[in-house]
């Protein structure tokens, strides 16, 4: 027997070496470079290799939402983003964004409640922040197409709208603001017709206001202002008051109102009331106009349209009194908000 024969077995196999690819990413801002498998998931690089976990692994087929990331400025699924498409390239996740303009998403998403498990939240946040990156205003139709990606099983998607809805007009107003914020040491150089000019409708179409607090300058703060001008129509005459809350527009009911009021009111849904709510919104106003004279007024920034509606109720029992103390309070309030956003 020839044994050079019997001792040639096969030589054993070996398992083919896997490529792999030198990353190059910047992740919110910060570069980083990765040895990696050609085809290693974004979603997997974010959560294991760099500790990003606010990106969610869910359905892993690109049809819920959960792991939705910008990648050059774009949204996208990273469970169907492979390294090799991602080389090079900007990365932002939900945790970049604490650093962006985004804050008033989160912070709408939190006032209004809109989470419960809270898996899918990151995912919808970076989808409602690709919206408004490119429209600072969308109806109800755009944000529904724009959250079509992103699924929630926990909760109504009419929050979600309302929550977006809410940080369209903070981003909006934040904008405004930082474009046209007035400093008190200018507001106190004006003269009376300037002065006007800027702060007069603080109080809705009633520049008055702001006429009389004009001859008060020099102010050393923004609440001194406030106060004076709250003096000047605390000491103005009843009929002068009710022309003030007149002034006023129906909540919810589309009627004509001054810019800031449609701002004031979209921030929390009321210009896209469904059906169902509008009417009740018009019927509940209706019949507060019938008894006091003057329409509801109440300072919406922070509120919801079910505790609107509620003090709409409560406040229907009040007797005439007692309720035009509480609308002025309420238009004192709202002249509050307005002079933070208008001086800094």
């Amino acid at each position: 027997m020839d044994m050079k024969k019997i001792d040639q077995s096969p030589t054993p196999l070996q398992p083919p070496q896997t490529p792999k690819l030198e990353l190059k990413l910047f992740v919110n801002g910060v570069s980083h470079q990765l040895t990696v498998a050609p085809a290693a998931r974004m979603v997997d690089i974010l959560r294991e290799e760099l500790g990003l976990t606010g990106t969610k692994i869910s359905c892993e087929i690109g049809r819920c939402g959960a792991c939705a990331i910008h990648m050059d400025d774009k949204l996208v699924n990273s469970c169907l983003v492979m390294a090799y498409q991602a080389n090079g390239t900007s990365i932002y996740t939900i945790e970049g964004l604490a650093d962006e303009e985004i804050q008033p998403i989160q912070k709408a998403f939190l006032e209004e409640g809109e989470f419960q498990c809270g898996y899918c939240t990151p995912g919808i946040i970076m989808a409602a922040k690709a919206l408004l990156d490119v429209n600072n205003h969308p109806n109800q139709e755009q944000i529904q197409e724009a959250l079509s990606g992103n699924l929630c099983r926990c909760i109504g998607y009419g929050g979600i709208i309302r929550a977006v809805q809410r940080a369209s007009v903070s981003l909006k107003e934040k904008q405004t603001s930082s474009e046209s914020s007035l400093s008190l040491k200018h507001i106190n150089q004006m003269n009376k017709e300037e002065f006007v000019a800027e702060v007069g409708w603080i109080f809705e179409h009633s520049p008055w206001v702001a006429e009389k607090a004009w001859e008060s300058l020099p102010f050393t703060s923004r609440q001194e202002l406030l106060q004076t001008m709250e003096t000047i129509v605390k000491n103005a005459e009843q009929s002068l008051k009710l022309t003030l809350l007149r002034a006023h527009p129906d909540l919810g009911t589309k009627l004509k109102m001054s810019e800031v009021s449609q701002n004031e009111q979209a921030g929390i849904g009321l210009d896209q009331l469904p059906n169902e709510e509008f009417v009740q919104f018009v019927s509940l106003n209706q019949r507060y106009v019938e008894k006091f004279g003057f329409p509801f007024i109440m300072a919406v920034k922070g509120q919801s349209k079910e505790s609107i509606l509620m003090a709409m109720q409560q406040r229907a029992l009040n007797t005439y009194e007692d309720e035009f103390l509480a609308a002025l309070n309420e238009v004192y309030k709202i002249a509050g908000f307005r002079l933070t956003d208008a001086i800094h």
